[in-house]
């Protein structure tokens, strides 16, 4: 008997969670020890892609820490305020960083100033962001309440003209979510497909992606959010930002993009991982 089944403070077992896995038909699949993507149905979430510090004029601002986590701030401030949202209105956040020293110096309070309830958090350092001299990089993940009824079941939206390959806020009205796992550039029998090669490993672990989005009913347009870990910013843009623009035509998700030292494995490039909503 499972805890669904019991009528205690777990709630009755039609209260709980809506799950599904989905498992893409191929034999990689079946011997990991976790699911390559699992579908829930929430009511209306918004998902931010990863700010930073930068100005107006698309610069980081000047002063370190301090003043780029001001503006990190101020910047969802305003991806917040286009969907009606607080920052109480926040359930998750993630901020990524490069000088940890820096951030509990002086980043920490600034991020305080704008929080009332505290959302959960993960804090991480990374190798390096977009910009060699930005120093932190935050998302969200915002409940915004309210009926679904009569609104797209996708609403991406920017704040702020930008120029780049993704919207800083995605709403999810209704639907389910689908999660993705990271996926990296493997082949169906395990190897590693384009060993040492940025453009292959790419095109590989898009393909997969698409694997995983057609067994749950969805395309590369579902996908709200994609977060991609990489060894090397600047080899990814070269080699595999491309693949990226072929594999969504346009229809980008909210993104974020770190380097970092390493992955599960050496001969990995790189490891995407995506958030879809599917009616």
């Amino acid at each position: 008997m499972s805890y669904a089944d019991l009528d205690i403070g777990f709630g009755r077992k039609e209260d709980v969670m809506d799950r599904r896995d989905i498992l893409a038909e191929r034999p990689v699949e079946s011997g990991r020890g976790f699911m390559p993507g699992v579908s829930v149905n929430p009511s209306r979430v918004l998902f931010t892609a990863g700010l930073t510090g930068r100005g107006p004029d698309g610069n980081l601002v000047a002063g370190g820490m301090g003043p780029q986590a001001r503006r990190t701030f101020e910047r969802l401030q305003a991806v917040l305020s286009r969907a009606d949202a607080r920052f109480d209105n926040v359930v998750k956040q993630l901020v990524y960083v490069t000088d940890l020293e820096a951030y509990n110096a002086s980043g920490r309070a600034e991020r305080n100033k704008f929080f009332g309830a505290r959302p959960a958090s993960t804090g991480l350092v990374v190798r390096r962001l977009a910009d060699p001299a930005m120093l932190i990089e935050v998302e969200l993940v915002v409940d915004l309440g309210g009926s679904p009824g009569g609104k797209p079941l996708l609403e991406k939206y920017n704040a702020e003209n930008h120029g780049g390959d993704f919207y800083q806020g995605v709403i999810v009205n209704g639907g389910r979510l689908l999660y993705l796992a990271g996926q990296v550039a493997n082949n169906p029998d395990g190897s590693v497909a384009g060993i040492g090669d940025w453009r292959r490993q790419a095109e590989k672990v898009y393909e997969n992606i698409g694997h995983v989005l057609r067994a749950a009913g969805a395309t590369s347009a579902s996908a709200v959010k994609e977060t991609t870990w990489v060894l090397s910013i600047d080899s990814w843009r070269q080699g595999g930002a491309p693949v990226r623009r072929d594999f969504y035509k346009g229809d980008f998700p909210a993104s974020t993009l770190v380097e970092i030292p390493g992955l599960a494995r050496p001969e990995f490039l790189v490891e995407i991982e995506v958030i879809a909503a599917i009616a």
